[in-house]
């Protein structure tokens, strides 16, 4: 039997699950939209999407809403960066817990909207 003759070494390349474009099977970066190519694209999970738990959300904003976790966990590091730089003055403290019961009241679908973005990944 010929190297040619079997179905599976016809077949060396597949398509990008973004962009359609024919790369190999081994690929693990599409070369034209840098989309990933491994499990997660098989299972229908977006990996440039940054998924956001509420439940956690809340709990940082209320236990440690004075140092500004909250607002590091949720990718605001400027003003995560000010709760912390003012916490001597425990006014972080109170805004971390209003902040805290906002997120609380705030719809699971709201949250997702508003805090679970998409990452723009550029390759070199």
């Amino acid at each position: 039997m010929k190297n040619s003759d079997c179905p599976l070494s016809q077949h060396k390349e597949s398509q990008c699950s973004q962009c359609s474009e024919k790369i190999g099977l081994n690929v693990v970066i599409c070369p034209e939209c840098h989309a990933a190519q491994g499990l997660e694209a098989l299972a229908g999970v977006d990996p440039n999407v940054r998924i956001k738990n509420q439940k956690l959300t809340i709990w940082f904003g209320f236990l440690f809403g004075v140092l500004g976790v909250h607002k590091f966990y949720l990718g605001q590091y400027g003003m995560g960066s000010l709760y912390l730089g003012f916490s001597w003055t425990l006014v972080p403290m109170i805004i971390g817990w209003v902040d805290a019961i906002r997120t609380m009241k705030m719809s699971s679908f709201n949250f997702e909207q508003r805090y679970c973005r998409r990452v723009n990944r550029r390759f070199a």
